[in-house]
């Protein structure tokens, strides 16, 4: 009776230190799979890039002056030379 408690008891316990280990080592592997998958889409930081009228330079949307009717600029004074020629 009391060697089957044990076996038992033993049994128990290997179960339970393989079931730790296991999730210990699934733990570890999560963190560079989430960093792969940030790698992977990195249009998804990138941010969109818009022509100038004036000199057909690409510059990055949010660094873009825009007139009155939505066109890009790269600066204020081709904007206003822009606006001269029209």
């Amino acid at each position: 009776m009391i060697v089957r408690l044990i076996v038992f008891v033993a049994i128990f316990f290997i179960g339970w230190w393989l079931y730790r280990q296991f999730v210990i080592l699934k733990g570890k592997k999560a963190p560079t799979k989430h960093k792969k998958s940030s790698s992977e889409s990195p249009s998804a930081e990138q941010e969109s890039m818009v022509q100038c009228q004036q000199c057909q330079t690409y510059v990055p949307r949010s660094h873009a002056i825009h007139d009155q009717e939505a066109r890009a600029f790269c600066c204020a004074e081709h904007l206003k030379a822009f606006n001269q020629a029209e």
